[in-house]
């Protein structure tokens, strides 16, 4: 595959602010089939030009880069059109062609949230109960008593006319006699409310991340 070396080629993984237009495009992890079904190799990334706007290759596994106009897809398959003696190896380093890697670092971090729970239910029930009270009253009765009595006294004539008369007295005997009436008096409350505390937990957990080392074999000569 020859590419212009005046344009910029990049591996589309590397380009961040590109999107293919339908993920059907997306070739990256299917197999790389000819025409009459042997297997080309596995599709690692596509080339896209920057210049122009277009994936232009499709780098294989092992390196090598096929031309994306060679590529045809049927049944959703990627399939060569050209002979495989066609493919070219891995390209050499230079502008136009892939030159980097790009590894991601991957850091884990623990977020930390918070939801409500019930700790438990408090009741308070009220309830009717009936008990039995007594209590002495003092009642006060009047009665009306009458006595007779035996006397030898003389009177006048006036005064015997005056005590010869007919009449009536009346007294009330009177008495008091128990009265009960009900009256409801609040004798004190219950005040349900709640109280909020704030406590501080120590969160713990283990989080994951990456780490790049670089190993460089330098030849005895330089």
């Amino acid at each position: 595959m020859t590419m212009n070396r005046q344009h910029d080629v990049r591996k589309l993984a590397g380009l961040d602010d590109w999107q293919l237009e339908d993920s059907d495009q997306d070739l990256r992890g299917k197999t790389l089939m000819t025409a009459d079904g042997r297997e080309v190799g596995r599709i690692d990334d596509m080339l896209a030009d920057t210049d122009a706007e277009r994936i232009v290759g499709l780098r294989l596994d092992d390196g090598r880069v096929v031309n994306v106009d060679s590529v045809d897809i049927r049944d959703g398959c990627p399939v060569l059109l050209v002979d495989t003696a066609n493919v070219p190896a891995a390209p050499a380093v230079g502008r136009g062609e892939v030159t980097s890697e790009h590894i991601p670092i991957v850091e884990e971090r623990m977020n930390i949230g918070k939801r409500q729970v019930e700790l438990g239910t408090v009741r308070v029930r009220t309830r009717v109960v009936s008990e039995d009270v007594s209590e002495d009253v003092s009642l006060r009765e009047e009665h009306v008593n009458v006595d007779r009595r035996v006397m030898n006294e003389r009177v006048s004539a006036a005064d015997a006319d005056a005590l010869f008369q007919e009449g009536t007295i009346e007294m009330t005997e009177t008495g008091e006699r128990v009265v009960v009436s009900k009256d409801a008096v609040i004798t004190g409350e219950v005040v349900v409310d709640k109280n909020v505390d704030t406590r501080v937990e120590r969160v713990e957990g283990t989080v994951r991340r990456t780490e790049v080392d670089v190993d460089r074999d330098t030849p005895p000569n330089r």
